[in-house]
């Protein structure tokens, strides 16, 4: 069976959107709130933006958050969060969402972090 199409596309495409979305929103909620939040509510916000990526095929992202995640649990904060945020904001607007281009922005984030 051939997908529905809106005159805005094809319904995944509509989905993907919104999915993209969403993240940018928690993505941005992490950014504003990471000063106020304990390290582990810092870790969960983190993995639910893992989660959501990674069950909408956005590796990249979900690389990111994975690496945020690891980072927070070896007591990572201030200057350690931000490298990933900017990093999470780019990979969501990617249109390559491959293994490839996720070790890229994880390699980016690392010569951020380095310095």
């Amino acid at each position: 069976m051939v997908p529905a199409r809106s005159d805005r596309g094809d319904v995944g495409d509509a989905k993907l959107g919104d999915v993209k979305s969403e993240l940018c929103a928690r993505i941005d909620q992490l950014e504003r709130d990471f000063r106020l939040l304990s390290l582990g509510e810092l870790g969960r916000r983190a993995d639910a933006v893992r989660h959501i990526a990674f069950a909408n095929g956005l590796s990249p992202v979900a690389g990111l958050a994975s690496g945020l995640c690891e980072a927070l649990a070896s007591g990572g904060r201030g200057a350690t969060i931000h490298p990933y945020i900017e990093g999470m904001r780019d990979a969501v607007c990617s249109d390559r969402q491959d293994a490839a281009t996720a070790n890229s922005f994880l390699a980016a984030v690392s010569v951020r972090l380095a310095g």
